[in-house]
């Protein structure tokens, strides 16, 4: 009899439509998988041998002895990284030193590929239009390699992209017009390239965009006043292209930005008040433009700034009060403008400020105390304005200060005590001013310094041996001044000094002979003083000496052989006491020998 069968131990249909329906897609994911591979391998084998060499997991081949059955899944290959079915959907590559092209990757055979970082490698060539077959593409990296021609306008069809980096190639050409169609996009840089032309307006309807890198291109024209609709942007860097005209008032509308770099540029006109709406701004720079009118006072509510550069503009009129708010800055800088008026005294409130800059501008009145009270300072830059009397009382009183340039002003008085115990400063300029003191007293050790310029000031005394003490010191100036008695026989001497300048003071006495210890002199200025005796035949052995000046003085007419060794001197001045003109034979050919009034 037959035996019953019981219908609900049987499998449900839908059981045995997923069972056919698994078994019926396997042979299409291997078959998938399998294309991949191959595409990856064909990509591969156009590599240079090198190259090839360093990607020995790219392979078909079984690694086990064993298994006669080749492997037919990329999944397990360096770089790569896959999905649960088995199909590419990341290469990432970084700095691997891949040597090819992409010519030979075919774009069509990856589906699913979402991701592909290839940057910091050798990869040159054009960056091919089938690109665009990556529909599913969210992320694509080619940066630092060696790619040219023009970006592929069929490159604005991945409209998933949320990243593209192109930058530090060679590519040339322009902004695809299109690029307004990627509305996913958070993050475009393209910057250290050889693009050129506008900035599309259609860049404007990327909502989304966070950070956009444009710098370092040859990128013209107007910047687009669409830019200021990009509500989500963080980042702005557009600096150092050849953008002309305005700077747009949209740009207010940027609420969320906290980096605006739109310097070395061909800017014009004025700073648009509108940017003192950017609280959230905290580096702004419009600096080496052709920006012109007053710095708006709107500036003075970015509370959160911590870098201001506007120097190398055409900007005049006074420095807003309101600048002293700005109590986060740590760097400020004005320089090389027509800036007139006063240093507001609110300016002691950069309790953090470390670099400020106000040189080459128009500026009067004294010097505010107030910046004495900066102890974070590092850089103090207020050379050729118009500022007179007193340096500030309390200057380095942090002890960091290490560049301090007050230089053609019209200061005077006595050198602050603060600064003599300075021993943080490197480069020291107060040249060309009517600034008083004994230089024997006024003037300390300094461990770190390298450049220091008093020349021409109304400096009195002797020359200190605590110049020897300055191992560091490379260029020394006391030009101009009244310094009397004699040159210090071991002036230099434990330093690397290499510009000595002591010319137009009251110095007498005779050459130190042990100046010959000044191996690394090139330039060594002791005119118009009041020197007597022999020029010493130990000069001679300062063979790097490029410039020797001696005019103007008492010493005799006879010059040593030894000054014939100077192979590398391009100017020498001396004057004897008849004022007459001189011809000396040097090692090296005829050299004149004159009269500085010829």
């Amino acid at each position: 009899m037959a035996k019953k069968i019981n219908l609900k131990n049987l499998p449900s249909p839908v059981f045995f439509v997923l069972f056919f329906n698994i078994f019926a897609f396997l042979p299409s994911v291997a078959s998938a998988s399998t294309d991949e591979a191959n595409a990856l391998l064909k990509w591969k084998a156009s590599f240079t041998n090198q190259t090839q060499s360093q990607l020995p997991s790219w392979t078909l081949l079984s690694d086990n002895a064993t298994n006669s059955k080749p492997s037919t899944s990329p999944c397990t290959w360096f770089g790569i990284s896959c999905n649960s079915a088995g199909s590419v959907v990341k290469i990432k590559m970084t700095g691997f030193d891949l040597n090819g092209t992409l010519h030979e990757f075919s774009f069509s055979s990856f589906p699913n590929l979402a991701k592909i970082d290839l940057a910091m490698n050798s990869l040159s060539g054009n960056i091919p239009s089938q690109i665009a077959n990556l529909s599913k593409l969210t992320y694509l990296d080619l940066s630092s390699n060696q790619f040219s021609g023009e970006i592929p306008p069929e490159i604005c069809h991945l409209t998933n992209l949320q990243f593209l980096h192109l930058v530090k190639n060679q590519l040339n050409g322009s902004i695809p017009n299109d690029i307004g169609r990627l509305r996913y996009l958070q993050d475009l840089a393209l910057y250290n390239n050889r693009l050129h032309g506008q900035i599309p307006a259609s860049l404007g309807k990327l909502s989304n965009l966070a950070y956009l890198y444009l710098y370092n291109n040859s990128l013209s024209g107007f910047i687009p006043p669409e830019l200021g609709n990009l509500n989500n942007l963080l980042e702005l860097y557009i600096d150092t292209n050849t953008f002309t005209g305005p700077i747009p008032s949209t740009f207010g509308n940027l609420k969320k930005l906290t980096t605006l770099f739109a310097f070395h540029n061909n800017l014009s006109g004025p700073i648009p008040l509108e940017i003192g709406n950017l609280k959230s701004l905290s580096s702004l720079s419009f600096s080496e433009n052709n920006l012109s009118g007053p710095i708006p006072a709107s500036l003075g509510g970015l509370r959160s700034l911590t870098l201001l550069h506007l120097y190398q503009n055409q900007l005049s009129g006074p420095i807003p009060n309101e600048l002293g708010n700005l109590i986060s800055l740590t760097d400020l800088e004005l320089s090389d403008n027509q800036l007139s008026g006063s240093v507001p005294a609110s300016f002691g409130n950069f309790v953090d400020l470390e670099f400020l800059y106000l040189r080459k501008n128009k500026l009067s009145g004294s010097i505010p105390p107030e910046l004495g009270n900066l102890e974070k300072l590092i850089e103090m830059h207020v050379g050729v304005n118009q500022f007179t009397g007193y340096l500030p009382q309390n200057l380095c009183r942090g002890g960091s200060l290490q560049n301090f340039t007050v230089n053609s002003n019209h200061l005077i008085g006595s050198i602050p005590r603060s600064l003599k115990k300075c021993r943080s400063l490197v480069r020291f300029r107060l040249n060309g001013n009517q600034l008083t003191g004994n230089i024997a007293e006024d003037f300390g050790v300094y461990p770190n310094l390298k450049f220091i310029d008093l020349s021409y000031n109304k400096f009195h005394g002797e020359i200190s041996s605590n110049w020897g003490r300055c191992p560091k010191l490379v260029d020394l100036r006391i030009a101009g001044n009244k310094i009397s008695g004699r040159i210090p026989p071991g002036i230099g001497i434990g330093t690397q000094l290499q510009a000595l300048d002591l010319s137009s003071n009251n110095l007498v006495g005779e050459i130190p002979k042990e100046l010959e210890k000044l191996t690394s002199i090139i330039k060594l200025l002791l005119g118009d003083n009041q020197l007597f005796g022999g020029i010493p035949p130990e000069i001679g052995a300062l063979t790097n000496l490029e410039v020797l000046n001696l005019s103007r003085n008492n010493l005799s007419e006879s010059i040593p052989e030894s000054l014939g060794n100077f192979m590398k001197l391009l100017l020498f001045e001396f004057e004897s006491t008849t004022n007459s003109a001189k011809k000396f034979q040097l090692s090296w050919g005829i050299w004149i020998i004159c009269p500085s009034w010829i």
